[in-house]
């Protein structure tokens, strides 16, 4: 890397050449190393305008794949909750947990997970 570094700035130390503009009544003079300098910026330039416009048009995708994942995430602690809440014998709270997480994942398995839950309760001696 300093090699190349190097070598630019002894090609660009021993660059005498000029560019010349010429549009009438306007005159532009100015080095080679200066319009290299200016092709190489506007390069980036417009490189990084082109992925902040694509950053912005995936914007609204990335915002709700985000919401998306944190609803998940909070059903994933709300079932979690209540499988704590069941193996603690907590069957009305584990109950509401089950349906805090159906509400956020809005998923058909709440009748599997509720039928487990009344089988635990008669299992225990309890009654729905």
């Amino acid at each position: 890397m300093f090699c190349l570094l190097v070598a630019i700035v002894w090609l660009a130390s021993n660059n005498n050449g000029y560019v010349l503009i010429v549009r009438p009544p306007y005159r532009l003079q100015f080095s080679f190393n200066f319009l290299l300098v200016l092709i190489v910026l506007s390069f980036l330039a417009l490189h990084y305008c082109l992925r902040f416009v694509h950053y912005l048009r995936r914007l609204p995708v990335n915002r709700r794949s985000k919401q998306e994942a944190q609803r998940l995430q909070a059903s994933n602690a709300a079932l979690l909750e209540g499988m704590h809440a069941l193996a603690e014998g907590d069957f009305e709270s584990a109950e509401i947990a089950v349906r805090h997480a159906h509400d956020l994942i809005q998923n058909v398995d709440h009748e599997k997970l509720m039928a487990a839950l009344a089988a635990e309760k008669n299992k225990q001696g309890f009654f729905v």
